[in-house]
């Protein structure tokens, strides 16, 4: 299916007591984490529903890459799920898709959430599904390890349509280029971003607003990834760029410098607005965002504002 001739579906919002698939698409799944994580879930009124692969483990991954998709493509297909959760990232996910079955994905569009690894899933749904996938906490890697309350609450109220859950203000965010534009919301974890060049899912920047976040990476591998995505043009076009707070991606001696030593040479005289240290990804706190969707970033006032909550 190509992506071309696709219009976008905005899947249903949920609503309290709504059965909840959770699944692994990537790696093994830490049981005392999701159980954690499933607590949070049933808190905010929903039924969590576990896949039946969601403790499997076979090498790094949560059981083989049949098993993985099958488990996504069940809850896909069972109409009284009214979402799909990920358990966590870890390594994987792009091994399954091409085990998924797109049509019937779009022909049962119904919220996706995850991020990591799930990066490239949510690629996937868009380019070759047409439906809005959303980037943020996921069960056990992000509920199951931190109290994210604030996480919490915007994540409850943007898959339920809330409108209060559309505009993000991050206080610590700091800002390396002023200015304020529009665009469709895209990115994820720089090193899947990276994984997808050259793919069927290859991550699509032009008019967009690009959020990149990755964890536990040393300041010359960002460094090296960066300018991956330049020489490939991924910043062509951008509009604006949210970085994350890129946990633990620390230079490895000093006189190494930061990340906006980077910037500078990758932006020497930016003409978009970019904000760094924001809560995407692996952050204590994570916004939960959604794909392709058209939304507003102030870099000044470092706010996101988007249009819609990207559920209908």
């Amino acid at each position: 299916m190509s992506k071309k001739t696709l219009s976008l579906i905005r899947p249903p919002k949920l609503n309290p007591g709504d059965k909840i698939g959770v699944v692994a698409p990537a790696g093994p799944v830490d049981k005392q984490q999701l159980r954690n994580g499933l607590y949070v879930i049933s808190k905010m009124g929903f039924q969590p529903v576990l896949g039946k692969q969601i403790y499997s483990r076979s090498r790094y991954f949560a059981g083989d890459d049949l098993q993985r998709a099958q488990d996504i493509m069940d809850m896909v297909r069972n109409p009284e799920i009214k979402a799909v959760f990920c358990a966590r990232g870890g390594y994987g996910t792009n091994r399954v898709l091409q085990y998924l079955d797109a049509k019937v994905i779009r022909a049962n569009a119904k919220i996706f959430v995850g991020s990591s690894d799930i990066t490239l899933l949510l690629h996937y749904l868009y380019i070759h599904c047409g439906v809005v996938g959303f980037h943020g906490p996921m069960v056990a890697g992000s509920f199951g390890r931190a109290p994210m309350n604030q996480s919490r609450k915007q994540f409850k109220n943007i898959l339920m349509g809330e409108a209060t859950a559309k505009s993000l203000h991050c206080r610590k965010a700091k800002v390396f280029s002023k200015g304020i534009t529009t665009g469709k919301i895209t990115g994820g974890c720089l090193t899947l971003l990276c994984r997808s060049l050259g793919t069927p899912y290859e991550v699509q920047t032009r008019n967009r607003i690009l959020f990149i976040e990755d964890v536990s990476e040393p300041l010359y591998k960002l460094d090296g990834m960066l300018w991956q995505l330049q020489a490939a043009g991924k910043f062509k076009g951008v509009r604006g760029i949210i970085f994350g707070e890129m946990v633990n991606c620390n230079p490895q001696k000093s006189g190494d410098g930061k990340l906006e030593d980077v910037l500078v040479g990758l932006f020497p005289k930016p003409n978009i607005p970019i904000l760094t240290h924001c809560p995407i990804g692996h952050s204590m706190e994570i916004w939960t965002l959604p794909f392709e969707t058209q939304a507003t970033l102030d870099a000044s006032a470092k706010i996101l504002e988007l249009k819609n909550c990207g559920v209908k």
